[in-house]
């Protein structure tokens, strides 16, 4: 499903034309959809990694354009050897880096500094490479983006999602409970699939089997 697609079956499903739904509403409604998406399931779509290097003397670190939120942060040295920073908070980076001028040496610990900023401890004494492990904000569905991981692989999604919010709009209640129900039950197959069989080994975990009720032999 492409964008104008999903714009035709808004209206259709809502039977509201364009005069109303117009382009710039129904956007919004899909931009709220996309990041409820990325909030309700761990989709590897939205996963994500960066290096970049360490300046000597900077404890912070400036996040990616589209950076949501980190999962990890390693530190690679000159050997190619690397070692995952421990997540802290800032009251404790501030604690063990109370002089970040003089207390240098290889990084151990990190914190989010601010929305776009990460800091480090103790602060870097060599241009080391540090890599990010992070999900990125959701790629936007649009006029000039007419197609996303979510409309080619998880359509009903979108659709089902972005009619709970054209109806909530419209103000007609008893519509947004079915979408609303519609979505839930959608995002809930696409999280079985991604967070589920897609992250399952079958050599390791075995086949996924869908237990059966046992026949009572004696009749009863």
């Amino acid at each position: 499903m492409n964008y104008s697609e999903l714009l035709t079956n808004i209206r259709n499903y809502s039977e509201v034309s364009s005069d109303v739904l117009t382009d710039s509403i129904i956007n919004v409604f899909i931009v709220n959809v996309e990041n409820r998406i990325q909030r309700e399931v761990d989709l590897d779509a939205f996963r994500k990694f960066a290096t970049s290097t360490l300046v000597i003397g900077n404890p912070f670190i400036t996040m990616p354009n589209d950076f949501a939120f980190e999962r990890g942060v390693q530190i690679v040295d000159g050997n190619a050897d690397r070692e995952w920073l421990e997540q802290k908070d800032t009251t404790f980076i501030d604690t063990y880096n109370v002089d970040r001028v003089n207390n240098t040496g290889t990084p151990k610990y990190y914190a989010n500094w601010d929305d776009n900023t990460l800091i480090v401890a103790p602060t870097p004494n060599a241009a080391l490479t540090v890599e990010l492990w992070y999900n990125k904000t959701p790629d936007r569905l649009s006029s000039t983006n007419t197609t996303t991981w979510l409309s080619t692989n998880a359509p009903e999604t979108l659709i089902y999602g972005t009619l709970a919010e054209t109806f909530s709009f419209l103000k007609t209640p008893q519509d947004v409970q079915l979408y609303e129900q519609k979505y839930a039950q959608a995002v809930q197959n696409l999280a079985q699939t991604q967070m589920g069989r897609k992250r399952r080994d079958e050599y390791a975990d075995g086949v996924l089997r869908i237990p059966l009720k046992s026949v009572d032999p004696g009749g009863n």
